[in-house]
């Protein structure tokens, strides 16, 4: 059976490089591939300069990188047995999934079944941004999106084995322990 950590933190506060650190961890202990689950898409300049600085950090593992920007659930085929995986990340994945006109009921079951199918073999890390703490625009799909993202990250943390919120650099365990 595999493990479930959540790692949730603002934006810049190490968490894709906390997540890809422990994974790299994981994978030498136990002779496993790491595999990073990337939810970005290049729409623009900014995100182009994100992804690549992303894979240029990665280059000197041996990681497998699958694309996987809406329907997360349907990665678990594409997943090597047994894999360390690092999801990165949910607030980016649920834009893709809102702009794409998908319902939110079939979001948070694309979620919950993703994370229950990866938890049965492999090690998930999922990465996700806090942005409940941030003002509120008078829109209705960013009215939409935190009420969104506030029950995935609920949901999450109960699936989850280890919840930690990252400030920082620093890694705050808030349920479980980092094995």
């Amino acid at each position: 059976m595999g493990s479930v950590t959540i790692i949730i933190g603002g934006v810049r506060s190490g968490k894709t490089a906390w997540a890809e650190r422990e994974a790299i961890r994981r994978s030498e202990s136990a002779g496993r591939t790491p595999v990073y689950l990337a939810s970005g898409v290049a729409f623009d300049n900014e995100m182009k300069e994100r992804i690549n600085r992303h894979q240029l950090d990665r280059r000197q593992q041996d990681w497998l990188t699958i694309e996987q920007p809406v329907r997360i659930h349907e990665s678990l085929k594409k997943l090597p047995s047994e894999s360390i995986v690092v999801w990165d990340c949910v607030t980016t994945w649920l834009t893709n999934e809102l702009i794409a006109g998908t319902e939110e009921h079939q979001i948070l079951e694309y979620c919950c079944s993703f994370i229950d199918g990866a938890a049965l073999s492999h090690d998930l890390l999922i990465v996700s941004n806090e942005v409940l703490a941030e003002a509120c625009g008078p829109d209705q799909m960013t009215a939409d999106f935190r009420k969104i993202i506030g029950e995935l990250h609920q949901m999450m943390v109960k699936l989850s084995h280890t919840a930690i919120e990252m400030e920082s650099g620093l890694a705050l365990v808030r349920k479980g322990a980092v094995s």
